[in-house]
């Protein structure tokens, strides 16, 4: 069969692994908009077109032309993994379903849109298994870890609340090593919910590295700041250069969270709400658990989330049965199990408020919530969080929840916190 693939780009090392994987097919490959229109007029069977070759036209415009050139031919669009404007992917996909054009979901990597091509290529419809689940079900990259991310729907919601206090319920049971990611790069909070000092050991540092995808798990390591107070957790705080956030690709996200793999046992991932960057996307891609935050008000978990999910997420692949739900600040009259069945997702934990503005002391002091002894619900979800993850250890017998602490943290829970 003859197969025209249109990448945007020179013949770097993309296209020509995409030339030498796809030898089952009579595959033409193009990198510019005149070398495609140049092909369109040749008997095709199939065509796969990266939306990034036409970044001069509009979707209207050069769709329709798709169409008319190949008017029998199997048609694959894949969006633009570099724009995040939802308006754009809406006259994708609806220009594609009234074309009969199949488009990928939106937010891929470039590598994860060629792996499409192939499999497009050789006739099959396995494509549509590139969901929002990683590869489309090919063997994931890096080690064999777990990696789960948390976002909120709305700001301040608490998504970096659970991942904190979860992290350091899973490093407490001592039997495996734990990362925890400051992947939300235009507000990174995590650094001072532990009280770390910025020293430069943040995720910048390891920029060159993640761009030429040669990070190793020893280097993720040693950039990452170690807290020892309960258990050992590795903390990869957010970049103190938030003007840089945008840079990240999927590409560097990716290779992050497989080196990630290698690196630790668990790793969680703490994303902004926002999914106008490679950092969300990729993780909430990439991940084995997707933890979405949310708190018993309509500016959250029903706007907030309701827009982000019909401009943007719908468009990736996600589907609410792929997330699971955390109710924050819940109070004991409040139904976190009909605010799961709005959303039809399922509910991972309701995280209770804590009376007299203690959490919000607790982020203020760097102490987190977990093992407080005035904490003690909390604290007992989050244990049934750090359970998703780390279901084996949970079931050994004998084990039980690490002790509370008792007493207000003073200076020398402060300090520990402050240097490890």
């Amino acid at each position: 069969m003859t197969f025209l693939l249109a990448v945007p780009g020179d013949r770097d090392s993309d296209l020509t692994a995409a030339d030498e994987r796809s030898g089952e097919a009579d595959a033409k490959l193009v990198s510019t908009a005149a070398g495609l229109l140049d092909r369109l007029d040749e008997p095709l069977e199939a065509v796969a077109v990266h939306a990034g070759i036409w970044y001069d036209r509009y979707p209207w415009e050069w769709m329709p032309l798709l169409r008319r050139k190949q008017p029998y031919a199997r048609l694959l669009v894949a969006q633009d993994e570099s724009v995040y404007d939802s308006f754009m992917m809406e006259a994708v996909c609806r220009l594609g379903e009234s074309l009969d054009i199949r488009v990928l979901p939106a937010g891929a990597s470039r590598s994860k849109v060629l792996q499409a091509f192939r499999r497009f290529a050789a006739g099959g419809e396995a494509w549509e298994n590139l969901s929002l689940l990683g590869a489309g079900g090919a063997p994931r990259p890096g080690g064999p870890g777990t990696v789960a991310v948390v976002w909120s729907a709305a700001a301040k919601d608490g998504a970096t609340t659970a991942a904190v206090n979860t992290a350091l319920a899973l490093a407490a049971r001592g039997r495996r090593s734990v990362g925890l990611v400051d992947a939300n790069l235009r507000n990174p909070e995590i650094h001072a919910g532990f009280r770390m000092e910025p020293d430069g050991a943040a995720a910048f540092a390891l920029r060159a590295k993640l761009q030429t995808r040669r990070l190793t798990p020893e280097e993720l390591l040693g950039a990452c700041r170690l807290y020892k107070q309960r258990g050992s957790l590795h903390v990869l705080p957010g970049s103190p250069r938030r003007d840089t956030a945008g840079d990240m690709t999927p590409e560097m996200m990716e290779h992050l969270i497989g080196v990630a793999r290698s690196a630790f046992d668990i790793t969680i991932i703490d994303v902004s709400g926002c999914p106008d960057n490679a950092a969300t996307i990729s993780a909430v891609r990439e991940a084995d658990e997707r933890w979405l935050v949310v708190q018993n008000r309509y500016a959250s978990y029903r706007r907030a989330w309701g827009e982000w999910f019909a401009c943007f997420w719908s468009y990736c692949g996600l589907s609410p049965q792929e997330v699971s739900l955390i109710v924050n600040r819940i109070s004991q009259t409040e139904r976190p199990e009909r605010i799961a069945d709005y959303l039809g997702m399922r509910l991972a934990a309701a995280l209770p408020n804590m009376p007299g503005g203690l959490g919000l002391r607790a982020s203020d002091e760097g102490v987190p919530l977990y093992g407080r002894p005035e904490a003690a619900a909390f604290s007992e979800q989050i244990d049934r969080l750090a359970a998703r993850l780390d279901p084996e250890e949970s079931a050994l017998p004998g084990w039980v929840a690490p002790p509370a602490r008792a007493g207000r943290p003073g200076w020398l829970d402060r300090l520990t916190t402050r240097f490890g």
